[in-house]
């Protein structure tokens, strides 16, 4: 299951989630607190998204979530995730429906605060008993099913008797951070379990979890843990650094290396290696390509570079991969000075403040294909078919749609960057 949530962004999940007793918060009060859904277009999209069919992306769902906790509308969404499981019920597997039931028992720890008093036991052992099921149901080995049950259980008054139960959660999650879809979110867990020392009185315990957790006292601020990170010298990283199989042992993925992500292809007769832009930096792309080489040392040699267009981002790398023996051949659009004008005219301090400090514009004046692409050319590589199919429009003029049929894959890069590569269906 961890590549199912690899990419899920903690934005709503990492902080302030309950207050089961005391003084009720105000759920959509103030200026922005319950605009309607005309006025949140993320929320009404990722509603249609959900409503189509069940997302095989858990992304999705817990997007979803998120949208409606930022929205206020904790109990409209755990109804409308209420609803989708009861519709789509048959045709999800344990494992799905327990992360439909984490999402809806999140929203309504939320929203408990909101209940009356004379309702709220029963709302609360609602709750318990729909994250009981949903850890049953995913046979207590997924993630973020763990993770939310610790961290809720945690946060309810003894008299639920829920102490033990969350300490399990958190040790566990604790124990097996190499399932969690980022590290990030052992934070919470390490925060946790010291509100759960220091409320045993075991100071020493408290203090040690609290220091693991990176806060400074058990009054923390709200604080978002995300996959995004921003360093002056190497610029803006959209997740955390990670290699995957898109197609086990021929299509690798590499994501979180900086701005942009790599992806590389084995060929059919397993001699080649192809790979898909160049990055951003010479020495980004040096360090994704050397860690691709750790991670699957018996790669072939690389031999082929496409380029999906002359963007900065894609091909501001190409000095270091220009550099290796043998020198791999590089294809781009014959369009692609067109777009290298513009990019070299837009202005470079926003270049160095997404690129980082290391970013060298003259990386991207410099490129130059060894061929290039006017029309729609169908080409082998080791033995790999690879279609080639110019495209205008979106982002760029010179973009190119790389498709490999006997993978069941595409590459495209008409939005902003190349942020993907799925199997056909």
């Amino acid at each position: 299951m961890r590549k199912l949530v690899s990419l899920l962004a903690v934005v709503a999940l990492g902080v302030g989630f309950l207050a089961w007793a005391g003084t009720n918060r105000t759920v959509g009060g103030g200026a922005n607190g319950n605009q309607s859904g005309s006025s949140r277009p993320e929320l009404e999209y990722l509603k249609a998204v959900n409503s189509a069919a069940p997302p095989q992306d858990p992304q999705l769902l817990f997007l979803l979530m998120g949208a409606y906790a930022n929205a206020n509308q904790q109990a409209e969404g755990a109804e409308f995730l209420t609803a989708r499981l009861n519709e789509f019920g048959p045709r999800l597997t344990d494992a799905q429906k327990s992360l439909y039931l984490s999402a809806i028992g999140l929203l309504r720890a939320q929203h408990a605060s909101t209940i009356s008093l004379l309702h709220r036991i029963g709302y609360v052992k609602d709750t318990i008993a729909m994250l009981d099921q949903a850890k049953r149901l995913s046979g207590g080995q997924i993630y973020v099913v763990n993770w939310i049950s610790g961290v809720v259980r945690s946060q309810i008054p003894n008299f639920f008797h829920q102490r033990r139960a969350a300490q399990d959660d958190l040790t566990w999650c604790a124990a097996n951070i190499a399932k969690a879809p980022d590290i990030g979110w052992l934070r919470e867990v390490d925060f946790r379990l010291a509100s759960l020392a220091l409320t045993d009185g075991d100071q020493v315990k408290a203090q040690d979890y609290l220091r693991q957790s990176g806060y400074k006292s058990f009054d923390k601020p709200v604080v978002l843990t995300t996959p995004f990170s921003e360093d002056p010298l190497s610029g803006h990283a959209f997740a955390s650094r990670r290699i995957a199989e898109i197609v086990p042992g021929r299509v690798y993925a590499l994501s979180g290396f900086e701005f942009t992500e790599y992806y590389f292809v084995v060929s059919d007769n397993r001699r080649e290696l192809i790979g898909i832009d160049t990055g951003t930096r010479t020495d980004s792309a040096k360090t994704a390509y050397e860690a691709l080489r750790a991670y699957a040392p018996n790669l072939p040699e690389l031999t082929t570079i496409f380029v999906t267009h002359s963007h900065w981002d894609h091909i501001g790398g190409q000095t270091y991969f220009r550099g290796l023996n043998p020198k791999p051949r590089f294809y781009a659009r014959s369009n692609y000075q067109e777009e290298i004008a513009g990019e070299i005219n837009g202005p470079e301090s926003i270049a160095k403040h997404f690129f980082g400090e290391r970013f060298n514009l003259e990386d991207v004046r410099n490129f130059r294909p060894d061929a290039t692409v006017d029309r729609p050319t169908e080409l082998k590589v080791g033995g790999t078919r690879i279609d080639l199919f110019p495209v205008h429009g979106g982002e760029t003029r010179d973009a190119m749609f790389i498709h490999l049929p006997d993978l069941a894959c595409s590459l495209s890069a008409i939005s902003s960057c190349l942020t993907s590569v799925r199997r056909s269906l």
